[in-house]
């Protein structure tokens, strides 16, 4: 018996998933990156490079670890000088992290590979088909995401410069991660 249509996107969405989210980033932080980062320190570069400062606290929400491991995996970024941890005047508690050029530049290194591999399997599809493709994509991964509570994950992969560039903003105001980046732009400007 074959398979249905939804059975196969099903198992090509789980296959593209991996190979994005995984296969190439374990790749990169495998043989590419100048430190040997562990996924959870290469996701922290990522989010603070996508949107700016974070809070200890708010990483281990966003994360879903505990704080005392975020904390264990900045100390190792601060230690190979990717980003640095300042603690706020207000509640000398909170610390707030930030990502540095070397930081930065491990993340970049990261993203022009991830376009170069991306162009490469591209080559395939006439610009008509990647056209349709990318309009699919984008009504699909809607349409996955309607209803769910935990955007600000999904938000955290799409590697786009969040605020007005966003393409989930622009399109159907569905980013829920810009509120979170507001609370904390608020709560900054409150500490300084």
């Amino acid at each position: 018996m074959s398979a249905t249509p939804q059975q196969l996107i099903s198992e090509y969405s789980r296959m593209l998933s991996q190979l994005l989210g995984e296969v190439m980033e374990q790749h990169y932080l495998l043989q590419k990156a100048p430190h040997q980062l562990t996924k959870t320190q290469f996701s922290i570069l990522k989010i603070l490079n996508t949107s700016g400062s974070f809070l200890g606290s708010e990483l281990s929400r966003i994360l879903s670890i505990s704080r005392p491991a975020v904390s264990k995996n900045v100390d190792k970024l601060v230690k190979h000088k990717l980003v640095t941890r300042k603690i706020l005047k207000k509640d000398r508690r909170t610390t707030e992290i930030s990502l540095l050029k070397a930081g930065r530049t491990i993340v970049q290194s990261y993203e022009k590979i991830r376009l170069q591999k991306q162009e490469k399997a591209l080559e395939v599809l006439s610009d008509r088909e990647q056209q349709l493709l990318a309009e699919l994509l984008s009504k699909y991964v809607r349409s996955c995401m309607f209803g769910e509570k935990m955007l600000d994950l999904i938000c955290l992969q799409c590697n786009d410069v969040i605020m007005e560039d966003c393409r989930l903003i622009n399109q159907e105001n569905n980013c829920k991660f810009i509120e979170k980046i507001e609370a904390h732009r608020a709560i900054s400007q409150q500490s300084e």
